[in-house]
């Protein structure tokens, strides 16, 4: 994907080039380039374009959700061609429509164009370095989404996602795909449910959960709520995915927190309540990077350490600490990030993004996500702040919230990315 990251780097720039050229002849003026928005090289069939490229963004998302949930279920090992013939061509799909949404179905202000163009630019760099293809689709992704409602967004990926996961079981359940349900460790079994490891199995399951969620919102119901606590209870016992059921679990909480606070109406938060969620993200970010320091080694495993207070946490989180610590002896931190081998394995978002991306890629996301979460807290859409609060929480236990199946709530960050006013943060 090297030539469409590049490829789509150039348009973007020669657009913004052509898109201040007015300015530059006097025929626009600068503050009002700045403010109106425009589509990009024409302004031609505007309504047309607003209407297919939302449709664009769409099929891209709903083909991003099927390369996941099907093509990365263990139906690879019966069928590689799924791999090698049909995920490539897919991709192509997926970034192909991500990138007409773009480039065509999009309006853009000086400001958006700066912002958005900038955070492109920043994970074009390090992809070329990571070589990490799910980030790039998760940037691209969060571009073109840019005036799609998110309750479509959410009702195409459940459109996929339900009846492809209920494939992917199907099949399992039948013997067709992984027979062979079962994994041994420490004594119990784990199952599969179809895919490589149960926490691929659980991360899929919540972003489901997540889309659902973020498709009701406001209208969520004490039924709602106690369905998704017994998708996090199946979580737990079933694939014994616990980062996942343990969010789940999380998440219930702060949406039943959600509810009671807004039973009476809209309650904006105060500054002080805003700022709070958003001190969430440095805090969880230096508890990440600072908690490895502490490790003292003393056996040849990977969770041989000491002192005993930090063993018994980094049990808890299976190693997740002492695999950051044995991160920071083999890696060196770049600055535009670089290839990770499958050892160390790193599971803590911020650890995992600062060796695959680099540290400026990391603040990037922070202040994206202190923004968002500052917003609608002060907006009162305390939905959201659950769901972003929910992701923190599972970002410090997994890494696969770069994925968009298992983390549909970084469409939230869209308004973040281009700068738009708080009252457009979500489109509807």
């Amino acid at each position: 994907m090297f030539g469409f990251a590049n490829a789509l780097l150039a348009f973007l720039a020669l657009a913004a080039v052509l898109d201040f050229l007015p300015v530059l002849r006097r025929r626009l003026a600068p503050a009002a380039w700045w403010r109106e928005e425009r589509f990009l090289f024409t302004q031609q069939r505007g309504a047309a374009r607003v209407k297919y490229g939302s449709w664009a963004f769409l099929l891209g998302l709903m083909v991003y959700e099927f390369i996941v949930v099907f093509n990365n279920s263990m139906a690879r090992e019966n069928w590689p061609w799924l791999q090698t013939r049909v995920s490539p061509v897919l991709d192509w799909v997926m970034y192909l429509c991500f990138g007409a949404k773009i480039l065509l179905g999009t309006k853009y202000n000086g400001r958006s164009i700066v912002c958005a163009g900038a955070l492109f630019f920043v994970a074009r760099w390090v992809y070329f370095n990571g070589q990490n293809i799910w980030w790039l689709g998760l940037c691209v992704a969060l571009l073109a989404a840019k005036d799609v409602p998110l309750r479509r967004a959410m009702k195409a990926m459940l459109a996929c996602g339900v009846p492809t996961l209920a494939l992917v079981e199907v099949l399992h359940f039948a013997g067709i795909i992984a027979p062979n349900a079962a994994s041994e460790r420490d004594g119990s079994y784990r199952l599969m449910f179809g895919y490589g490891h149960p926490n691929t199995f659980g991360g899929v399951v919540f972003g489901l959960v997540l889309a659902w969620v973020l498709l009701r919102r406001a209208k969520l119901t004490w039924p709602e709520l106690a369905a998704v606590a017994a998708a996090g209870v199946f979580l737990m016992v079933g694939p014994k995915s616990r980062s996942a059921a343990l969010c789940a679990f999380l998440l219930v909480s702060l949406l039943a927190l959600a509810k009671l606070r807004t039973r009476k109406g809209p309650r904006p938060g105060g500054k002080v309540l805003a700022g709070g969620c958003a001190a969430l993200v440095p805090l969880l970010a230096a508890v990440s990077y600072i908690l490895p320091l502490f490790v003292v080694k003393i056996g040849p495993w990977a969770n041989d350490i000491g002192p005993s207070w930090l063993k018994k946490l980094d049990d808890l989180l299976t190693c997740r600490i002492s695999l950051a610590w044995a991160a920071y002896r083999v890696f060196d931190i770049k600055i535009a990030g670089q290839m990770l081998p499958d050892w160390p394995a790193l599971d803590n978002i911020f650890v995992y993004l600062l060796y695959l991306t680099g540290p400026v890629m990391v603040v990037l996301v922070c202040a994206l996500m202190m923004a968002a979460l500052y917003g609608y807290a002060r907006r009162g859409q305390w939905q959201a702040v659950a769901c972003l609060v929910t992701m923190l929480a599972y970002g410090y236990m997994e890494s696969q919230v770069t994925h968009l199946t298992s983390d549909p709530a970084v469409l939230l960050l869209c308004g973040a990315v281009f700068a738009l006013p708080r009252e457009r943060w979500m489109e509807e």
